[in-house]
């Protein structure tokens, strides 16, 4: 849900705030970049570690979608939260925020969640860190660039592919940050209507020179694939390798009220923004699926276990997760939480997403 500016704040609703747009800034002819006011109250509840991301829950077209932008912003150079926003073709949310935020807008935002963060190397200070980029997958990328200059002594190498010239977003930040740390951080543009797309020769060409590097690659599907196939052939250990994933979530997933009531599955009782309601999940369906089947909201953002914003605490029960790919650590599942994208309650089970 958003509000437009002067209209009354907005109440706090489970997991989700109300933050206000501070600056709308265009840093391209499709991507923007929306700075936000944290309010005192809530400046621990929103601190973060360079990488992660915000889930914003915004109303369009009567409907509402959930989707993750992750912080540009760096927590340690940086004063304000800042997110960047790509267009999308036919995407509702990316083109609505372009379209229509304003400073002085008031979305619902989640506190900062993901693991595809800047990893603290005390044993090896000065391990280099090689960054594949493409697209809009700088956002977290720049994050952890800034604020591994800040606070390391560690050499930096991105390869940044974009269509064109014209698309590439924070263009003026990262050449600045590479005139002013000239011996620690290098940067390669790589523009598709140049150099064409970034294949596996050159992926692995970038990544040779430093193959005891930690790795990380945020972009689209197609190019981080290049550069994971580059990191196999060169037998990059996968403790080094870090990567971040979203998809956009299928928003038509049809709302079946009875469903939830049909007796053909396991009887799974969620708690969710205070309100428990009992639901039905059927063979091999997960709790995730089965909750927004029946009409709940619960949040969710990639789907495929990478970024833990679908947690939830197994009160009662046993869930089994058909795969966790880093998006929950073994404390955490030895406490008891799931990951409900993945989440298949073997048994009744109650469940209870975090407020």
């Amino acid at each position: 849900m958003s509000q437009a500016p002067g209209s009354p704040p907005l109440q706090t609703q489970g997991p989700y705030y109300p933050l206000r747009v501070l600056e709308v800034v265009r840093e391209t002819h499709d991507a923007c970049s929306l700075v936000l006011e944290i309010p005192s109250e809530l400046g621990e509840t929103f601190d973060y570690s360079a990488g992660q991301f915000l889930t914003f829950r915004v109303e369009v077209g009567g409907k509402r979608l959930v989707r993750c932008y992750s912080l540009a912003s760096s927590p340690v150079t940086d004063s304000a939260h800042k997110v960047t926003v790509k267009r999308v073709d036919e995407g509702r949310v990316s083109n609505h925020v372009n379209d229509r935020f304003v400073v002085g807008t008031v979305l619902e935002v989640m506190k900062p969640a993901g693991v595809f963060c800047l990893q603290e190397r005390e044993d090896e200070p000065e391990r280099p860190i090689v960054l594949f980029s493409g697209g809009s997958g700088i956002t977290p990328v720049v994050s952890i660039i800034k604020t591994a200059l800040a606070t390391t002594r560690r050499p930096l190498r991105l390869l940044y592919a974009n269509r064109d010239e014209a698309s590439i977003i924070f263009r003026e930040e990262i050449d600045a940050l590479a005139a002013a740390h000239p011996d620690r951080l290098a940067v390669v543009h790589s523009l598709d209507d140049r150099d064409g797309f970034v294949d596996l020769p050159r992926a692995r060409d970038f990544a040779a020179g430093s193959l005891g590097a930690d790795f990380y690659i945020c972009g689209p599907g197609p190019f981080m694939d290049v550069a994971e196939a580059a990191l196999a052939e060169l037998s990059v250990p996968a403790d080094r390798i870090f990567i971040e994933r979203f998809e956009s979530p299928d928003d038509e997933l049809p709302v079946d009220a009875q469903a939830a009531d049909s007796g053909n599955g396991v009887a799974v009782t969620v708690t969710l923004d205070g309100k428990t309601t009992e639901i039905d999940c059927g063979p091999e369906e997960t709790i995730l699926q089965a909750a927004r089947r029946a009409g709940l909201e619960p949040p969710f953002a990639c789907e495929e276990a990478y970024c833990g914003c679908c947690m939830a605490m197994v009160k009662d029960g046993e869930v089994e997760m058909k795969m966790n790919d880093g998006g929950i650590d073994p404390k955490q599942i030895e406490q008891g939480w799931v990951l409900t994208c993945q989440g298949v309650p073997k048994g009744p089970a109650r469940v209870e997403y975090p407020d």
